[in-house]
């Protein structure tokens, strides 16, 4: 049985996800936060709708790390953010934020993550959006523009390739007022520790002690 989670209440019927909330509202079957404590076991679940619902968060970075800790390998993430390069974006809510960006996710994926990083969490970026407009209701006058043919126009370029994504965010996003949010899905990787760098190894000391003080099993000891 596929195991899915909804923590915003959007995903669609056929997909049949546990409906949580922080409250006790209409359709809310299990109260929780999408934060770093879910009560769920390691590697159960298979999919996760979460959209903005860690948007506002101040521990994103463990938000994640949860996230990952109770996905099963190859599991899938929705999530829709707000974009660090719109200022309208950072400021329309006065409570701290994370500035984030796909640029952000490259941290998480095995290609590129830093063999220091702080989290064992790894993800694949699967597919992924850059909006020039959030969904702000029909009541913002501003929308008809940001909305228009020039924001389409930009979306179409943008959105062309991950290469034009990361163009667009790292030189472009400032000419038209940057992007509002972005849309991307994760893909959980499970993968055993990677093997410590080369220059890593090379600076332990001969009785297998770490310039940290960690100790660090030889050979021999790995064999046996």
């Amino acid at each position: 049985m596929m195991v899915r989670l909804d923590f915003t209440g959007r995903a669609k019927r056929a997909a049949r996800a546990i409906r949580i909330g922080p409250a006790a509202l209409p359709g809310v079957a299990m109260i929780s936060e999408c934060g770093p404590r879910l009560p769920f076991k390691d590697g159960s679940v298979d999919e996760l709708f979460v959209d903005d619902a860690i948007g506002r968060r101040s521990d994103i970075a463990e938000t994640l790390d949860e996230l990952w800790r109770v996905s099963k390998a190859g599991a899938l993430i929705h999530l829709r953010l707000p974009h660090a390069s719109s200022v309208i974006a950072a400021s329309r809510d006065p409570r701290p934020k994370p500035l984030l960006t796909l640029n952000t996710f490259n941290y998480y994926d095995p290609r590129s993550k830093p063999w220091d990083a702080h989290s064992a969490a790894t993800f694949t970026v699967e597919r992924a959006r850059l909006r020039v407009a959030s969904g702000r209701g029909e009541g913002d006058g501003g929308l008809a523009l940001a909305r228009g043919p020039f924001a389409q126009l930009v979306e179409k370029l943008a959105n062309g390739s991950r290469g034009s994504q990361y163009r667009f965010e790292r030189w472009f996003a400032p000419l038209f007022g940057g992007f509002e949010e972005f849309e991307v899905v994760l893909g959980v990787v499970k993968q055993p520790d990677r093997r410590r760098p080369e220059h890593i190894a090379a600076a332990t000391s001969t009785n297998g002690t770490s310039e940290r003080g960690a100790s660090i099993p030889n050979e021999t000891e790995r064999a046996g």
